[in-house]
């Protein structure tokens, strides 16, 4: 069974491999874990085993003045709700080991970070999910299992030039990227 903690900088090149394995080669750089370290407002949880790190997630506590540059949303119903709240947790990242997988990591993490959004008094939290060409939602069962709903799809979300000017290089179909993002909302006051 996996345990969650703080990301301590020592992990930062097993993270780095990782992310890398598993979001794509330019989705985070190091300074994304190390900003978490001095960051009042966002922070990284790891998850371990008795090998080492096998998972994490990177969470960001914003208000609607930071919509844009972090979700990236297009105008529409969706950025218009998110625009209420005062407060937001925002699941950044959440990337396991493949030979981890299925295994609660992602579960416990999603769970930690949540306590740490109740905590921080958020409105509402949310996530940007991958769906691949296939149709595989990659974090859909550990965000629904913490009380997010699906609340719409994003094609070329991937590839928006805000966020990946050359185009984001995805660890299923390469670059440019073909998935859809899918965002997941909770809401929690």
């Amino acid at each position: 069974m996996a345990i969650i903690m703080h990301f301590p900088e020592e992990y930062l090149p097993k993270l780095m491999e990782i992310s890398m394995a598993e979001l794509g080669s330019d989705y985070l750089e190091e300074e994304d874990f190390l900003m978490t370290l001095t960051s009042k407002d966002d922070f990284c949880l790891v998850a371990i085993d008795e090998t080492g790190p096998i998972g994490f997630t990177i969470c960001n506590v914003f208000g609607k003045e930071k919509v844009d540059p972090i979700l990236h949303m297009p105008d529409g119903p969706e950025r218009d709700e998110i625009m209420k709240y005062d407060k937001i947790g925002y699941l950044a990242s959440v990337a396991v080991l493949d030979s981890a997988k299925r295994k609660g990591a992602g579960k416990l993490m999603v769970d930690a970070a949540e306590r740490e959004f109740d905590r921080r008094r958020v409105d509402v939290s949310c996530a940007m999910a991958w769906k691949s060409v296939d149709g595989t939602v990659n974090i859909a069962k550990v965000v629904e299992r913490a009380g997010m709903k699906e609340v719409a799809e994003f094609a070329g979300y991937w590839n928006d030039p805000r966020a990946f000017p050359n185009g984001h290089d995805c660890p299923v179909c390469g670059n440019p990227c073909s998935c859809s993002a899918v965002y997941y909302l909770k809401r929690r006051r």
